[in-house]
């Protein structure tokens, strides 16, 4: 790690305070002509880094300008054209722009002042090489090694940024800008009269001497700074803090931390259409003053070195106007910086048109001076929002976008052999307008990316403290946003979990509570914010560095790979720890001691494992990646009550190896029995942060948001419905199964099952994972064919129709993965459900649009406006699908299947991925569905006191067969059904309220 020597981390006695410097309202004129005075651009800090740079870059630019100025000379001794040269140009710009990015990674890592000098070496040893290059393959060659310097730009924007303090950049940037344009003003005028006296090559022979010399004491005598010193100082960071670097970051992160900028974005974006025209403009410039007015190299020399001291004059009061806007709105001083460039493009119209050389020149002088603003801004606004421990990449991601501005570059000197110079310059301005435009656009993303910013700095020193305190925060996510498309989810997030602790991520459906895991486990990454972990920023790291530090995340669902066996799927869970034999044998033998089904199971496809032992299997191998970290989401979802308690005792045997768990779940009561502390989110935003007993008597955060509008109606029709049901005993079967079995390869999923379903009842259906209920659905809808038996409806024998005859019917069913269309909105999908419905079908009718047509859809409007009523769900009737959470689309489905107009209603499983307080509000729900659409209902449900609250009869199943049926306190009394199915866990049966 480098170390910050005394000259560079400490300013003298006359130095300012580090920090942001405090808001200030206008000041007088006096102060701007006294900031502008030499001694205060480094703002009393060591001026040697500064000064060292400076020559650095100078020689550099000197290089380049002078091979420009001397481009007639060096076309007529090659005995090129116009096309030629800017294809050595271009190529010489190409290969050293390629390397640049590998180089912005190195300066993330290495040691920068050696990089800078090398950069300082290859001007020098290149420039000799191209005053004696004999050929022009070899002049090629040398100039790709001259134009090293270019690529090794942002080593010297990287280091100017830790050697000085943030309000101190502008000045910094603004002052090394001026000292370049006071260079090129002075020596092209030099040199380009030594080679109008002696020969083309001496200027870059005189020139090769300081750059050689520079080199060597940028090398010995400068020494290296401390990256993001004095970002952490700014943040009150204590001298040792400051002075300790952080990791480097990988490409793939330092890449995403700087490609997440998105002022970084912009500017790019904007670069190949600025810097390919301004270069054009500076090569064609030296070719319009020798073949339209007649001007010798050593003329072209003095107006190239003319038009410095309107740069300089444009980069003073750049670098003045920025720092003050830095104070107060940075993002304006990017903004007025790109409308100077459009002003700059408009310059060049009149340069091109003009055929006065004095005019030429003025017009040329003002169009430096207004382009000269660009800089200072560009490059303050840009050390600003970068990350100091990407800034290195962040500064070279633009270097990648000025190979297009390369191109352009070489299409132009093309073009102007075709069609003249003059011509060619004309050209030139919407290309520049463009660039300045979207160059400006960015001024609206500074604040935001400051905010960025601001708050890794702040998640790191909550990091930092609370280690010194003895109390570690292992994540700390600080500001945290997310976006999926253009759709906001987590809004300005703050969230923080202790190392070794238990936390309940609780909430509403769609609140954010998988996304912010997501964020967390790298699998999305963050559109603003910080996530540290461990005090470390993992923000933007890959997901596979995620996991490498202990990050596991357990998915809601099932997370295994399907075509997998149980023991590979275990196998590659432990790859991470596959050189530790000894631990792999001992957690194996941990986990079949907690699930000996998995053991007896283990060359079976996790594909044909029931959902509760795809759960089982998910935990085992977070349990045999020994996290730091575990994130369970929806550790119940789906799940009868014996299996979820199953699964508490992994959890808990991983909290007691250590583990800090984040557990996300719908039900309170099961959150309860393991965590301690809660976090409460809605609609994206953190609403409480405390004890779970404290939450518990916050009644007015845990209410039901989506579906209390149709409580009080549920509540009114609920007696009306019992009576329906009652006056119904005596009514004809709705539904009958005759033996059914289907078997999959040797195992019998349904085994003989036989019942009826009288008209009008609600018939629950409850049994362990893999008992068969889901397959009894599927038969009984079509999606699957009986091996035996037969299905009859009202009477009628439906065994062999296929789905769709069996929904014409009025036979309707819902899926455990809501089946809706994810592309189109929920007033869509619900319209798309009415479609059996329309009464006119014609193409060519509804083309004309005939009054029939519309009287048709507007019947399916109200119809669809009535059901996001009744089920309350006008806040997200306009969103797509595929933007709602798990309980959302649970609720659209429910729509969907009134839509229908049923019969008959399978529902299989309507609770699941529900929050609690919701699902104690959907009993009396499908009671009113019940009651609008006078159907029949079957459901399949582990919600015990909901499907016991809405069931006129229970069946269980195990094993594909039928246990017993009867009214529901009877069956749930069943040992049989206690034993397999219930368990003994008191708080996993009452997931939703009290039986």
């Amino acid at each position: 790690m480098a170390t910050a020597s005394t000259e560079s981390a400490t300013p003298t006695a006359t130095a300012p305070a580090t920090g942001p410097a405090p808001a200030r309202g206008p000041q007088p004129r006096r102060s701007l002509l006294r900031d502008s005075r030499p001694w205060m651009v480094t703002g009393g800090w060591p001026a040697m880094p500064f000064v060292i740079l400076l020559l650095v870059a100078a020689l550099d630019q000197i290089d380049t300008r002078l091979f420009a100025v001397l481009g007639p000379e060096i076309k007529d001794y090659f005995g090129l054209d116009l096309g030629a040269i800017g294809a050595l140009v271009t190529f010489a710009g190409i290969l050293s722009l390629v390397i640049a990015l590998p180089i912005g990674y190195l300066v993330d890592r290495v040691q920068r002042t050696r990089l800078a000098a090398l950069g300082a070496f290859a001007t020098g040893v290149f420039g000799i090489c191209t005053g004696f290059a004999p050929t022009v393959v070899l002049l090629a060659l040398a100039r790709v090694g001259a134009t090293l310097g270019l690529a090794l730009e942002p080593t010297h924007f990287a280091l100017l940024s830790d050697y000085y303090p943030q309000e101190t950049r502008a000045g910094v940037f603004a002052g090394r800008e001026f000292g370049i344009r006071l260079s090129r003003a002075v020596v092209p005028i030099l040199l380009g009269f030594a080679a109008a006296v002696w020969f083309w090559q001496l200027p870059f022979f005189l020139l090769s001497v300081p750059a050689i010399v520079v080199g060597l004491v940028l090398w010995t005598r400068v020494r290296e700074p401390v990256r993001g010193e004095h970002e952490r100082r700014a943040m009150g960071a204590s001298e040792d803090v400051a002075l300790r670097e952080a990791r480097p970051p990988s490409f793939a992160e330092g890449w995403r931390t700087a490609w997440g900028v998105r002022t970084i974005r912009r500017v790019s974006y904007s670069l190949p259409f600025l810097v390919g025209g301004i270069n054009s403009i500076v090569i064609l410039m030296g070719f319009l003053y020798d073949e339209k007015f007649h001007v010798g190299p050593g003329g072209r020399g003095i107006l190239a070195g003319a038009i410095e001291p309107a740069g300089m004059a444009g980069v003073l009061v750049g670098g003045l106007v920025t720092n003050r806007l830095m104070r107060h709105r940075p993002g304006r001083a990017i903004t007025y910086a790109g409308l100077m460039g459009v002003l700059s493009g408009v310059m060049y119209v009149g340069v091109a048109l003009s055929p006065s050389l004095a005019v030429v020149v003025a017009l040329v002088l003002l169009a430096e001076f207004t382009t000269s603003i660009l800089l200072p801004a560009l490059l303050a606004v840009i050390s600003l929002v970068s990350p100091p421990r990407a800034r290195g990449i962040g500064l070279s991601i633009g270097t990648l976008w000025l190979l297009p501005g390369v191109l352009l570059q070489w299409m132009t000197l093309v073009l102007a052999d075709q069609v003249g110079i003059s011509f060619s310059l004309l050209l030139l301005l919407p290309i520049f307008t463009i660039g300045a435009l979207i160059l400006s656009s960015a001024g609206s993303t500074v604040e935001a990316d400051i905010r960025a910013a601001t708050a890794a700095s702040l998640a790191a020193e909550i990091s930092r403290r609370s280690k010194e305190e003895g109390k570690a925060k292992l994540v700390v996510a600080k500001d945290v946003d997310v976006h999926y498309g253009e759709v906001q989810v987590l809004f300005n997030v703050d969230f923080e979990v202790e190392e070794g602790e238990v936390l309940a991520l609780l909430g509403t459906n769609g609140a954010g509570k998988s996304t912010l895991l997501r964020a967390i486990a790298g699998l999305t990454e963050p559109s603003n914010g910080a996530v540290f972990f461990d005090g470390e920023d993992i923000t933007h790291l890959p997901a596979s560095e995620h996991a490498a530090r202990g990050i596991i995340a357990s998915p809601g669902g099932r997370g295994t790979f399907p075509s997998l066996t149980v023991a590979e799927n275990l196998r590659l869970a432990a790859w991470i720890h596959r050189a530790d034999d000894a631990y792999i044998a001992r957690a194996m033998d941990q986990v079949f001691g907690y699930f000996p089904v998995l053991h007896q199971r283990l060359g079976e496809a996790a594909g044909n494992l029931s959902g509760g032992e795809q759960q089982m299997l998910t935990l085992a191998q977070a349990f045999l990646s020994r996290p730091r970290l575990l994130m369970i989401d929806e550790l119940s979802l789906g799940l009868a009550p014996a299996v979820v308690e199953q699964l508490l005792v992994i959890v808990r045997a991983i909290a007691d190896q250590g583990a800090t768990i984040i557990l996300v779940e719908q039900s309170v009561n099961i959150a309860l029995t393991v965590a301690r502390r809660a976090v409460f989110m809605e609609k994206g935003e953190v609403r409480f942060t405390g004890s779970t007993a404290e939450l518990m008597e916050r009644p007015d955060i845990l209410r039901s948001v989506y579906l209390k509008g149709a409580t009080s109606a549920g509540r009114t029709v609920t007696a009306r419905a019992r009576t329906a049901v009652a006056e119904s005993n005596g009514s004809t079967a709705a539904l009958e199964l005759q033996g059914l079995r289907k078997r999959f390869g040797g195992i019998s999923a349904v085994d003989g099952v036989s019942f009826e379903v009288p008209e009008g009842r609600v018939l629950g259906f409850i049994g362990p994972n893999g008992a068969g209920k889901t397959t009894v659905f599927d038969l009984i809808s079509g999606f699957l064919a009986a091996d035996e038996g037969r299905v009859l409806l009202f009477g009628d024998d439906i065994t062999l129709s296929g789905p769709d005859e069996r929904a014409k019917l009025g036979l309707q069913r819902s899926f455990q993965d809501a089946g809706l269309f994810p592309a189109l909105t929920v007033t869509e999908n619900i319209a798309v459900a009415l479609e059996r419905h329309i009464e006119s079908r014609s193409i060519t009718m509804t083309a004309l649009g005939l009054p029939n047509v519309r009287r048709a859809e507007a019947k399916v409007r109200r119809r669809v406006d009535r059901l996001v009523e009744l089920l309350a769900i006008g806040d997200i009737r306009d969103r797509f699908v595929r933007e709602l959470s798990t309980g959302s689309r649970r609720i659209v489905d429910l729509a969907c299947c009134m839509a229908a107009e049923p019969r008959i209603l399978l529902l299989d499983e309507p609770s699941s991925g529900i929050a609690q307080k919701e699902s104690e509000e959907l009993g009396p729900l499908l009671q009113r569905i019940k009651f609008e659409t006078g159907c029949t209902l079957m459901l399949i449900e582990h919600d015990m006191p909901l499907i016991m609250s809405v069931s006129d009869e229970l069946i269980a199943l195990e094993l594909g067969a039928v246990v017993t049926r009867g009214a529901p306190l009877d069956v749930v009394e069943h040992p049989q059904v206690v034993a397999s199915y219930l368990g003994t866990s008191d708080e996993v049966i009452r997931r939703s309220g009290s039986v």
